[in-house]
């Protein structure tokens, strides 16, 4: 390699293999959503500056005021926990090609099974966390069987019948804590507390990041090997980008369907034990906590890909924290939060933003043009 010519052909073929079609489609993916972030935020500013009356200090707390401290940053990572649980669960039932809504039912289910099993279950310190993660997630998955079942055994639109299910699950599980497994000495509706060996320990100090992000992201990998690296993957992937196609090869298509539903309602339930388990010291959920509906956009902000999930839910956790600072520490409202989510989710979503065709264009002119090396001849015999 002590040739100039041997580190130009070298470089050529690396230049040539980064901006190939695998790497060319996520270049102009990543270009779109960077680009839609900073338009985002662009309006975003243009709002505070007509709302607050020292926006200078609004912005400075809302843009660097997640990342101000150890504790501030931690609270970013908290926020994205459940977000992850949330956006996995979504993407593998959009890749399924369904859109059930039942991930936030599963996500209240998972962490009142959870923390119920935690308190009336005798467990071994070596089970205590394990066994109620696993009996929310198993009972979530239980409880989606029903409405996965009714889209591909029957037709019956999941989308609807989801929500259905979610109120159902919600009322149930107000009406157990609030005359079933009631701690009347707590004043509130509200379960027994949670035993402390089955609360999940803190991962880093003097904050409130527990081990619950790196099951996270361990379930993004498992799920990113799932979809890519398994027959069953690939069967969820083909039903979902092409049925009829997947029908002619022989693949079960409401088999695989139903398998992506249940799976990914599944991973939202472990979202809710682990953030019960996390963060909370008795179940007193009285609404839907909304994490299942954000995982739908964390999950389109992310291509429906399980490894980029945890980029998307860590950008939301910074902006709910950022939004949270911004509040508390100037005169502009929290729900600005919410109209650079919506501008975001608007432009990623957005086929014609940043066409993609124009973005090919300029890398296939680049990938393309010829350059003459000091022989004359052309670098460019390789492609």
């Amino acid at each position: 390699m002590n040739n100039p010519s041997a580190w130009k052909k070298f470089f050529a073929h690396l230049r040539t293999w980064l901006i190939g079609p695998r790497w060319q489609t996520a270049l102009i993916e990543t270009v779109r959503t960077l680009g839609a972030i900073v338009i985002a935020y662009l309006i975003a500013f243009v709002i505070i500056a007509l709302v607050s009356d020292d926006p200078q200090n609004a912005i400075r707390w809302f843009v660097l005021g997640p990342l101000s401290s150890s504790a501030e940053r931690g609270e970013v990572l908290k926020n994205a926990t459940p977000l992850l649980f949330a956006g996995i669960g979504a993407c593998l039932i959009i890749r399924g090609g369904h859109f059930n809504m039942f991930t936030e039912g599963a996500f209240y289910a998972g962490g009142l099974i959870a923390a119920l099993a935690a308190i009336y279950f005798d467990l071994p310190p070596a089970l205590a966390i394990t066994v109620p993660l696993l009996c929310g997630m198993a009972g979530s998955m239980i409880v989606g069987f029903l409405p996965a079942k009714l889209k591909t055994a029957y037709g019956v639109n999941e989308f609807v019948s989801s929500i259905m299910f979610n109120f159902i699950v919600l009322w149930v599980g107000v009406w157990l804590i609030s005359n079933v497994v009631i701690d009347v000495s707590s004043g509130d509706n509200a379960t027994r507390p949670i035993p402390d060996p089955s609360r999940l320990p803190i991962l880093v100090r003097d904050t409130n990041v527990t081990v619950g992000i790196l099951i996270a992201v361990a379930v993004a990998l498992l799920a990113h090997l799932y979809l890519n690296r398994t027959k069953w993957g690939f069967a969820v992937r083909m039903s979902g980008d092409n049925p009829h196609f997947a029908r002619h090869i022989g693949i079960p298509v409401a088999k695989a369907g139903t398998h992506s539903q249940v799976i990914g309602i599944g991973i939202a339930g472990l979202g809710g034990g682990v953030e019960i388990l996390s963060n909370y010291r008795r179940f007193n959920w009285k609404t839907l906590p909304g994490y299942g509906f954000d995982g739908f956009m964390v999950a389109i902000m992310a291509k429906n890909k399980p490894l980029m999930v945890p980029y998307a839910a860590l950008f939301i956790g910074y902006l709910r924290s950022g939004a949270d600072l911004m509040a508390f520490n100037s005169d502009v409202a929290q729900e600005v939060v919410q109209i650079i989510q919506g501008l975001i989710l608007i432009l990623v979503a957005s086929e014609a933003f940043f066409s993609s065709s124009w973005l090919r264009n300029r890398i296939g002119a680049l990938k393309f043009r010829k350059k003459p090396d000091e022989s004359g001849s052309e670098v460019a015999d390789h492609v």
